[in-house]
């Protein structure tokens, strides 16, 4: 009997989906697998935490140059916790940080006290991650505007229990959103923020203004009065507004972006805010307008990827009125958050000055004599994992312009810290400005454009902003860097190379890594992971 070639062919593609169906249910069971062994992890260090007691750091001491190697199976031991037991009241999240996690830990150096500072720092990250605050800790502006990474206030505040020096200043040549800079003034210390990303610039100011009551509530009025004219607009469709080369606000916020620039140049915002707020007030604005579309870009993001929807055009909330009073929720959401850091500053020891925050290359940046800092805090970039200056482009061109560069003054130290993100025209043919294209350490695109020589021109870039560091400490000035390995680069070994170059000495570390089997036996799939804190002192 002759078959058909059509019929096999059916027959084969028939084989071909029970196949693939049978494949995918396996893969599905491995995967609820390793999420099952993830939770049972988290259970079991939860439970040792509350059963295994709080025991003194000096019960736990070892020897002064060891390494230690902690696992989840280990938090029984009586040399695994270092919180002293007055520390009872402590919130949820400082009491967990004290007893190891699930992961594989690891820290070093002379001082055991130092080492289990960082381990407690590091768990706090690793628990919490970074956009947002744990339970029991002050939230101020933290994660207000999107970032592509950065470090867990509470990790940072952990971080500067590690310097055993008085701390009155503090550095972060990488700040990004300005984390270290908001810890740092709410623990009364001056503070020095350094970014290359105008991004970055544009937020970490935002989220550091100490503003006045009076400076606060004039932004909340004028929110209010801009929408109330937004109410009245009819112009969504309108793609112009901002003199843009290309306008990708998406036209759902256009009638918002367009009213706020309206408004901004009105008579009746002059009577509303004080002249010296109105360049603080306009950026604020705008910093809300930006934090508006990101959410609902991503909470709809989120809703399509459950419905398997495409993306239609103009996507970006429900427009009308529904994103007029998204906006107006996400105003009063950011007056209170700085009214919050403001609170958070005047209560701290020692009232510091408002930070000093610079757009340019750490590289090129340089403190005078006076000018110098006791500490360095930061999470410098990783190892060709982001592409920082691409998504600060990215930003930059979905919120439009509703500053106009006549409306700010040149002379003021704040614009200086954001005009390259406030006076760029978004170009139609992607030709940004300088500022926008160079300067950028250890990027995702280095490696794709050059891949041979990408470990050599890392290391030589580690050198370059660490000898910045060391000139910008006192003598005996402590710096603290986070840092995660990242294109087969051991980066704890590269940064204590290049500090060691620029005459800083090593004190110790830790290391957190999620690799390929957990310390139960339990396999995790695609999930590897490392993490350092290394602290060094100046002599």
């Amino acid at each position: 009997m002759r078959v058909g070639s059509g019929r096999v062919v059916r027959t084969l593609r028939r084989f071909e989906k029970v196949t693939l169906r049978a494949s995918f249910a396996m893969f599905a069971r491995r995967c609820a697998s390793v999420r099952a062994s993830l939770v049972a992890a988290k259970r079991a260090a939860r439970r040792n935490a509350r059963g295994g007691g709080v025991r003194s750091s000096r019960a736990g001491r070892r020897a002064s140059s060891s390494t230690r190697t902690l696992s989840a199976s280990a938090s029984s031991s009586s040399s695994s916790s270092s919180v002293a037991a007055s520390d009872d009241d402590a919130p949820e999240y400082v009491r967990r940080a004290s007893t190891p996690s699930a992961f594989e830990e690891t820290s070093w150096g002379d001082d055991s006290d130092l080492a289990e500072t960082c381990l407690r720092a590091m768990r706090i990250q690793w628990t919490h991650g970074f956009a947002s605050t744990p339970k029991g800790f002050a939230r101020a502006t933290h994660g207000f505007g999107e970032i592509l990474a950065g470090m867990q206030p509470a990790a940072c505040e952990a971080i500067f229990a590690a310097f055993d020096a008085p701390v009155r200043s503090v550095m972060d040549p990488f700040m990004g959103g300005g984390t270290t800079l908001i810890v740092a003034q709410g623990l009364g210390c001056r503070a020095v923020g350094v970014d290359v990303s105008p991004l970055a610039c544009f937020v970490s100011a935002n989220r550091n203004w100490r503003a006045s009551t009076r400076a606060a509530e004039s932004l909340r009025t004028s929110a209010r009065s801009a929408m109330a004219d937004a109410r009245g607009r009819d112009d969504g469709d309108d793609g112009g507004g901002d003199g843009d080369g290309g306008d990708a606000v998406p036209r759902a916020w256009r009638r918002v972006r367009n009213a706020l620039a309206a408004h901004a140049e009105s008579a009746r915002f002059a009577s509303e805010v004080d002249q010296a707020h109105r360049d603080r007030v306009v950026e604020a604005l705008w910093f809300c307008l930006s934090v508006a579309i990101q959410r609902t870009q991503k909470s709809q993001n989120k809703r399509r990827g459950r419905r398997g929807g495409k993306r239609r055009n103009g996507d970006g909330g429900g427009g009308g009125d529904e994103n007029v009073e998204a906006f107006l929720k996400i105003v009063d959401e950011y007056v209170d958050r700085v009214r919050e850091f403001q609170a958070a500053c005047e209560s701290a020891p020692n009232v510091a000055p408002p930070a000093e925050i610079y757009n340019v290359d750490v590289r090129k940046f340089k403190l005078g004599d006076d000018e110098k800092v006791d500490a360095v805090l930061t999470s410098c970039p990783y190892p060709a994992v982001y592409d920082y200056l691409s998504f600060a482009r990215k930003v930059r061109a979905g919120s439009g312009a509703v500053v106009k560069k006549s409306t700010s003054s040149a002379s003021s130290s704040a614009r200086e810290a954001t005009s390259a993100y406030v006076d760029v025209v978004v170009p139609g043919d992607r030709n940004w400005p300088k500022t926008w294209m160079e300067g950028e350490i250890g990027s995702r695109k280095a490696l794709r454009s050059n891949p041979y020589e990408f470990a050599a021109v890392w290391q030589r870039e580690q050198e370059d902003w660490l000898a910045v560091v060391a000139d910008s400490l006192r003598p005996g000035g402590r710096a603290a860097i986070m840092v995660g390995d990242g294109a087969n680069i051991d980066t704890r070994k590269s940064i204590v190379a290049a500090a060691t170059k620029s005459g800083l000495l090593e004190l110790g570390g830790a290391t957190m890594k999620l690799t390929a089997t957990m310390a139960d036996g339990q396999t995790v799939y695609n999930q590897a992971r490392t993490e350092h804190l290394i602290v060094f002192r100046k002599p």
